[in-house]
């Protein structure tokens, strides 16, 4: 299944999502780099996690945290 055919999948993986964004959001513009870059590690991890529940959307969504 996955994003688009569970709504189970779906909620746990906006779940994860919204973690992330709040995760993001909660560092300021003063925050260092270093806060910003454990950020991005932690993001990866919470995807890894459920990258059963879509393993295509999961695999891009972690693509595009490691291009940035």
């Amino acid at each position: 299944m996955g994003y688009y055919d569970d709504p189970n999948d779906k909620k746990i993986i906006d779940c994860v999502l919204k973690q992330n964004a709040m995760m993001f959001a909660n560092l300021g513009a003063d925050s260092p780099k270093s806060d910003y870059e454990k950020a991005k590690v932690q993001e990866r991890q919470k995807l890894r996690r459920i990258i059963d529940r879509d393993p295509e959307l999961i695999n891009r969504l972690i693509k595009i945290s490691l291009d940035d």
